[in-house]
């Protein structure tokens, strides 16, 4: 649900790499950590080794060595008897690549600076032609040419897209070549020759014909012709027209899947299939092209969550009351700002706004409002019914709940080089003026990077767990990077986002009263959030009550070792971990402090019985986030992380294996085919728990959970290894086969023009 450990949109911008960097990756290609870096480095190394290029100091040269060469035919002639050149590429050469978009040009810039030192000895004969050539002298010296050549080459792609129709776009590549010679000081010295000077202006201006400015723009012009003929063959010879036409499939499930696991890590809603129906092909040519600005454009429209209206189910409404008659009398549609009571007796006010979809809309897509609370402070400590508590998005129904109610308060400010970072936490309550219930701190996910529809997974579980009897509280916190969030939430370090935990935490202890809630809260997270409960409830464990964790990063050290023995290979989850730590995976200690305190399954193991107990939720087919993590935990609640009663399978046979993992209630659910935010389920084909059936276990997994939270240890334990069952989102299982197939069959008599 949470889209958690997602990476970055990749981003246009300027490569460079010099002559002096690539010589040093390549005498420390052994040591180089990352396996695809030593790869690329092995093949250049072994290209240098099949060529007359070698390394030297920081520097690739070049040795040619010839002998008898005739430079000046004639009467009056001069052969090279003996000439060795050596031609180095400095350290200051370098290889520039500018990309935006393939719809504006490619460019690469080759700076080449060259030091060329030839030494040889030849042999100069002066003659006249007297019907034949009449030798009058002869000179045998030894001549050498030092000196720096400067060239620099741009090389333009450009595509020229154009749409001929709504599924066939046209590309029409054009590659021009220009350059210069910036700099071409070769200084001829001859020695030992009577005739010194005469031959030193002779080799000087033979030298500046070949390496001169004229001759320097004479190559570029025959290399662009040779690349205009090269590419007019490859666009189908001389009658073609120089273009490529690019036929687009039409729309299909598989497609529509396809596109949808490929552009849901980029998105800031969760991505419904009317949506992507409707910007089908922009989407696909903007992959085609890697036009990143284009999909960030699509992808952040407020278009995208309007469409996501689909999604929205009808709820009850909490029982509200006002007074605008004078009576105390029940309002079924609030739609108006005002004073609503939560009793039947007008005795509990609370301040009221409504929030439409556009108005959520604008605020969910906007990183710079969501989790900000001096954005709209005019709402800040009045109550709402927020559009994101109905959207269906998992695999557990929303249907027949009630929607709870919502408030935004801040609960800190943190003064950063780039402002204030002004933080919020979101209350969910069925009615503000109900007491004695429990309090739930429920933390979105985001690889502790992002916000966005980490957070609308929040909103969905909320409902789930106010329907239940509970007040959540749903805090923001400051986050690592630049991807989210305002400037000055910017950049924050692990350390920072847990100590925002703590004192969203604190904050609930102090105010959960005036919520009416109550005791020793719940903590829950997906992924990332997931991470930071279970922070919670190792650090503070006397504080919370139990942890509901949800395809959680619990193991860090198990992180780095998993990876540096080839066991981990994912690089989306390479780099997360990286950013989170500051570190590459090959080179992290895990002895160091920050690996230690996030690495809890070492330290639980230690003392069991002194946390609360873990339910735990994880997708067995997470490749970007193993099970391992959560197996790990389940093992260390028994006092053994490395072996206890869950273990990983080769076999994803059962759809569902759960395990009892102590005798305080703890629990660990594996679902099979289960991906990684494995309780996102926006249509029966487009469930990331899986096939049907896994969806229906994934709910079944989460309704469990609803109860579990209250009381571990009344929850009848599973058997280990037992296969779930009940019923999820799509109800019974036969039922979500016929309406599956049900689904297909429509859609392909739609696309066949049936009726």
């Amino acid at each position: 649900m949470a889209l958690c450990l997602c990476s970055a949109p990749l981003a246009a911008g300027v490569i460079n790499v010099n002559v002096a960097e690539l010589t040093d990756a390549l005498e420390n290609a052994t040591r180089e950590p990352d396996a695809v870096s030593r790869l690329v480095l092995g093949e250049i190394q072994s290209q240098l080794d099949n060529s007359e290029v070698q390394l030297s100091d920081g520097e690739l040269i070049y040795t040619d060595t010839q002998t008898n060469r005739v430079v000046e035919d004639g009467c009056t002639n001069t052969t090279v008897q003996q000439v060795t050149t050596d031609i180095a590429l400095t350290g200051n050469t370098s290889l520039s690549l500018a990309f935006e978009s393939l719809f504006e040009p490619l460019g690469i810039s080759l700076d080449l600076s060259v030091e060329v030192n030839a030494a040889g000895r030849a042999k100069q004969n002066f003659g006249v032609r007297l019907g034949r050539c009449v030798e009058i002298a002869t000179d045998t010296f030894d001549f050498s040419a030092t000196g720096p050549l400067r060239l620099l080459l741009d090389l333009s792609v450009s595509l020229n897209p154009q749409w001929i129709n709504n599924q066939t776009l046209q590309i029409t590549p054009v590659i021009s070549i220009d350059g210069e010679l910036r700099e071409g000081r070769i200084r001829v010295d001859v020695d030992d020759s009577l005739l010194r000077s005469l031959i030193e202006d002779f080799l000087q201006d033979e030298v500046n014909a070949l390496l001169g400015p004229g001759a320097v723009q004479q190559e570029i012009e025959s290399l662009q012709q040779s690349i205009d003929t090269q590419l007019q063959e490859a666009l189908g010879g001389a009658n073609a027209d120089g273009t490529l036409t690019i036929e687009l499939p039409d729309a299909s499930d598989d497609q529509i899947a396809v596109l949808y696991e490929l552009l849901t890590p980029q998105s800031r809603f969760p991505l419904t299939e009317s949506f992507i129906e409707t910007y089908r092909l922009p989407l696909i040519a903007a992959l085609i092209l890697d036009d990143q600005q284009t999909l960030t454009d699509i992808l952040t429209n407020a278009a995208e969550c309007q469409l996501g209206g689909v999604l929205q189910t009808d709820l009850a409404v909490p029982a509200m009351y006002s007074r605008a008659s004078g009576a105390c009398e029940r309002v079924t549609n609030p739609a108006a700002s005002g004073t609503y009571y939560g009793d039947a007796q007008c005795n509990s006010p609370f301040s009221f706004v409504p929030t439409e979809l556009p108005d959520f809309c604008v605020t969910a897509l906007d990183s710079l409002r969501l989790g900000n609370a001096q954005s709209d402070t005019g709402t800040l400590n009045t109550w709402t019914l927020s559009p994101g508590t109905t959207f269906e998005l998992g695999a557990l129904s929303l249907t027949g709940k009630q929607q709870p109610l919502t408030s935004r308060v801040q609960y800190k400010s943190i003064d950063t080089a780039a402002g204030e970072c002004a933080l919020e936490i979101r209350v969910y309550s069925n009615n503000p003026a109900a007491t004695n219930q429990r309090p739930v701190i429920a933390l979105h996910g985001g690889s502790w990077q992002r916000r966005g529809s980490g957070f609308l997974g929040i909103e969905h579980m909320a409902t789930h767990f106010t329907d239940a009897g509970y007040v959540v509280f749903a805090p923001f916190y400051r986050l690592i990077g630049e991807a989210d969030g305002t400037p000055a939430c910017h950049n924050a370090t692990l350390a920072d986002i847990v100590a925002d935990i703590n004192d969203a935490f604190d904050w609930v202890l102090g105010n959960q009263a005036q919520y009416g809630a109550s005791g020793r809260p719940v903590v829950f997270g997906q992924s990332a959030g997931g991470h930071l409960a279970l922070s919670l409830a190792v650090r503070r464990s006397a504080e919370v009550s139990s942890a509901a964790l949800f395809y959680a990063p619990t193991d860090f050290a198990d992180f780095a070792s998993q990876y540096n023995a080839g066991a981990y290979d994912n690089p989306q989850g390479q780099r997360i971990i990286e950013a989170v730590t500051g570190a590459a995976l090959a080179t992290i200690d895990t002895t160091s402090e920050l690996i230690r305190q996030n690495s809890f399954p070492a330290i639980v193991q230690q003392r069991p019985t002194d946390f609360p107990p873990v339910f735990m939720l994880h997708g067995e087919s997470d490749s970007l986030l193993p099970a391992r993590q959560s197996i790990r935990l389940c093992n260390a609640l028994a006092g053994n992380a490395e072996d206890g009663v869950a273990a990983e399978s080769d076999s994803l046979a059962k759809v569902t294996r759960r395990f009892s993992c102590d005798d305080r209630g703890s629990e660990l659910h594996l679902v099979g085919e289960g991906e990684h935010t494995l309780d996102l389920c926006i249509s029966p084909e487009l469930c990331l728990a899986g096939s049907p059936a896994s969806a229906v276990a994934t709910g079944a997994a989460i309704q469990r959970m609803l109860k579990w939270i209250d009381n571990p240890a009344a929850v009848n334990a599973p058997e280990t290894n037992a296969v779930n069952g009940g019923t999820g989102r799509f109800g019974f299982p036969w039922l979500v086969a016929a309406l599956w197939l049900m689904n297909l069959c429509v859609k392909k008599k739609k696309r066949n023009g049936s009726k």
